[in-house]
C-alpha cells in the first residue's frame, strides 16, 4: 500500500449528492423484476456508505445508492460526513482484492478500486448485519460479484471510473455504472460499437455540445442492464436497444435477457 500514493487519513472520495452528480458523472441503475412487483421502485441515495442508521436493509422495492467523486493523489477530499477516509478503507479489503489493488498501474485506479470496494463492503455490511471486512464473495459465471451470505436475499453492483465510483445494493438482480462527465474520444467509432442503428440516429441529431453527454447515458443504462443480467458484456451492446430520454426505457432485447417488460432502468432525468 505504500507506493499507492495514500497518505494515512486522508480523505479520498466524497459523496455526491443528485444535485451534484448532474455536473460531475452520468450514472445509470438497472434492476430485474423476476415476480410481479409490489408498489414502486424506490430509490435511497446515501449520503455516506457507512451510516448504519441510513443503510439498514434494503427494503423490498427499495435500491440503496451511493455516488461519490474520487480526488487524484495529492489533491485528497477533506475528511468529513460525506468522505471515504483512505486509512480505513484499506483495511476493509480481503487479500484478494489488495493484491488485486496492488497491481494497478496507476494512482487513479488504485484509489477509485478502493472505494468502490470499501463502500461496497460499508453498504452490504450493514445490509447484512455482519463486519465489512468479513464479507465472503465469489464470481459468477460471467464475472459479477456475489454475496456468499444470503446470496439469493440481497444483490449488489459497484462501478469504478477513474474520477467516480457507485455502488447499488436491492433484493433483486441489480447493475450499476458511471462514468465521468467529458468529450468522449473517437465519438462515431465508440457509437457504432455501443449503439444501435437507432440509438445512432437519435445522436446524430442531437446538437455536439450534447452529444458526449448522451453518449455517456446509452452506455451506462446498457452497462448497468448487462451487469444486473450478470452477462457482461457477453451480450453486445449494440443488440440492446433503449430510450434514453428523461425516463429511460428498454426498447428491445436479445432473447438471453428475457422479456422487455421485466426490465426498469433509473438515471437522472435532466440530460
Amino acid at each position: 500500500m505504500r507506493n499507492a500514493g495514500y497518505t494515512g487519513r486522508e480523505g479520498f472520495a466524497s459523496s455526491l449528492t443528485a444535485s451534484q452528480a448532474t455536473t460531475a458523472v452520468a450514472w445509470a441503475i438497472a434492476v430485474k423484476r423476476v415476480t410481479p412487483p409490489d408498489g414502486e421502485l424506490r430509490l435511497r441515495w446515501l449520503p455516506h456508505p457507512n451510516l448504519p442508521a441510513a443503510t439498514k436493509g434494503p427494503t423490498p422495492g427499495e435500491i440503496a445508492f451511493w455516488l461519490a467523486i474520487v480526488s487524484p493523489p495529492g489533491e485528497g477530499a477533506t475528511p468529513g460526513p460525506t468522505a471515504l477516509l483512505l486509512e480505513h478503507s484499506a483495511t476493509l479489503l480481503d487479500v484478494q482484492e489488495t493484491n488485486h489493488l496492488a497491481r494497478l498501474r496507476h494512482h487513479e485506479d488504485r484509489r477509485s478500486y478502493l472505494a468502490a470496494h470499501a463502500g461496497a463492503r460499508l453498504i452490504l455490511g450493514h445490509a447484512v448485519g455482519r463486519p465489512p471486512n468479513a464479507l465472503q464473495f465469489e464470481r459468477s459465471a460471467n464475472g459479477k460479484p456475489v454475496l456468499l451470505v444470503h446470496p439469493q436475499e440481497i444483490d449488489f453492483s459497484l462501478s469504478h471510473a477513474r474520477g467516480a465510483v457507485a455502488v447499488a445494493a436491492a433484493r433483486m438482480p441489480i447493475g450499476v455504472d458511471v462514468e465521468p462527465l467529458r468529450e468522449v474520444d473517437h465519438l462515431d467509432t465508440m457509437s457504432e460499437l455501443v449503439l444501435a442503428a437507432e440509438e445512432q440516429a437519435v445522436l446524430r441529431k442531437t446538437s455536439a455540445v450534447s452529444r458526449s453527454r448522451l453518449f455517456l447515458r446509452y452506455w451506462t443504462l446498457k452497462e448497468a442492464l448487462l451487469k444486473a443480467a450478470g452477462l457482461g458484456l457477453t451480450v453486445s451492446p449494440n443488440e440492446v436497444i433503449l430510450d434514453a430520454g428523461p425516463i429511460p426505457t428498454v426498447l428491445s432485447l436479445p432473447p438471453a435477457l428475457g422479456p422487455v417488460a421485466q426490465w426498469h432502468l433509473i438515471a437522472p432525468s435532466d440530460t
